[in-house]
């Protein structure tokens, strides 16, 4: 009774460390997938950050309807560089689960070529695992502006 009790233990405290490290590999993953989002969007790279997205993503921006799809995402995101947003900086702030789906809570900073802050706000992305990545599955953000005075 000691031995499988022993055993027990054993399993429990591996688990326990399992999960740590499950979260950790997904935290820098996804960290390294936001580096990559700031430096393509950066480029200019429209087509490379909607290429980080899932192919049944979504990002859903306060004010507008949901943007489905990879290449509606490009197009969203490409309207975003046309404007004049230079650079996005991405804060995780938050990681949640991280086993084949995992829930992001950030902020952001949007930037003209000036350097300039365009806007500063905050984000949640649920990711998920496709094809060994972690991609960005539903991308929602609100900005931290109030709303402009009637």
């Amino acid at each position: 009774m000691n031995r499988v009790l022993s055993q027990s233990f054993a399993m429990m405290a591996l688990l326990a460390l399992a999960v740590p490290a499950s979260a950790a590999g997904a935290r820098e993953a996804i960290q390294s997938t936001n580096a990559k989002f700031s430096a393509l969007f950066a480029k200019g790279d429209a087509a490379g950050v909607a290429a980080l997205y899932a192919k049944d993503a979504a990002v859903m921006p306060a004010g507008s309807e949901p943007v489905r799809g990879v290449e509606a995402i490009r197009k969203f995101w490409q309207t975003g560089i046309s404007s004049g947003i230079a650079a996005v900086a991405l804060k995780t702030v938050e990681l949640y689960g991280g086993n084949k789906t995992a829930t992001e809570v950030g902020e952001y900073a949007l930037l003209d070529k000036a350097g300039k802050t365009l806007d500063r706000g905050k984000y949640i992305v649920i990711w998920k695992q496709e094809s060994g990545d972690w991609k960005l599955l539903r991308d929602m953000f609100s900005t931290n502006q109030p709303p402009p005075k009637s």
